[in-house]
């Protein structure tokens, strides 16, 4: 019995002498030469993403210089469109403003005179502060969408899938174009009324105030009022994404 004992904790111990040599060998690459190989790959892939964030960084940075001068380049061009067409507006009705102006000078009551010369000046001011105020809000919106469009061109480099949104900037970028054409087609209308007698002034004034009205509330509520929705829109797209 002793004898049999013996030979099973020879074989045991033997066993486990096996396992542990085999164990050593195994993880000995591992623990030396192999790991460092291991490490050293690591901080090549390491090295590398740094790298793409760069270059993508770069990128970012030099779309957002091209689209702010693309900005200020849209807006000025903006601004001196209407400038002209205002000015050869005014040039279309100066026969208008002087016939305007001589029957006003007929007017027997002098309060009249000063009424219908206010009223007069007043259209074209308020025209040209609202067709402004539109041109400005064109402005925003762009500004807006500039940069919708930077975060929709990080959010593609990361891999989300940016087609709807850019379907959404370029649907935007339309409606805010066409909303700048209505806008200085209005730009160029001007307002005179017109009447054959002293009694018929106030319906004149009160006509051609009612056509800016119309005018200027179809402008907003039309075109001005797609593009800010179109611009909504590449937002909500945006924000689809959760980037």
């Amino acid at each position: 019995m002793g004898k049999k004992f013996k030979n099973i904790f020879i074989v045991t111990v033997l066993f486990f002498a096996f396992t542990f040599s085999v164990a050593a060998q195994t993880i000995a690459p591992t623990t030396g030469a192999g790991l460092k190989d291991r490490v050293k790959d690591l901080r090549q892939n390491i090295g590398n993403i740094k790298t793409q964030e760069k270059t993508e960084s770069e990128a970012i940075k030099t779309k957002r210089a091209e689209l702010n001068t693309q900005l200020k380049n849209t807006s000025d061009a903006a601004k001196k469109r209407l400038e002209t067409v205002r000015e050869e507006a005014k040039k279309m009705a100066e026969t208008r403003q002087a016939e305007l102006k001589d029957k006003i000078s007929k007017l027997r009551d002098e309060k009249k005179k000063q009424i219908a010369t206010r009223l007069d000046e007043q259209m074209a001011r308020l025209n040209t502060q609202w067709t402004d105020h539109f041109n400005n809000t064109l402005n925003r919106l762009s500004e807006i969408l500039s940069k919708v469009e930077l975060r929709s061109d990080k959010a593609g480099a990361n891999g989300k899938d940016v087609v709807a949104v850019k379907t959404a900037i370029q649907n935007a970028k339309t409606a805010i174009e066409t909303a700048r054409t209505a806008v200085e087609n209005q730009a160029k209308k001007t307002y005179t009324a017109t009447f054959t007698s002293e009694d018929k002034l106030g319906a004149a004034f009160k006509a051609v105030k009612e056509q800016l009205k119309d005018d200027l509330f179809g402008l907003r509520d039309g075109a001005m009022k797609s593009a800010r929705e179109a611009v909504q829109s590449a937002l909500q797209e945006l924000k689809s994404l959760n980037f």
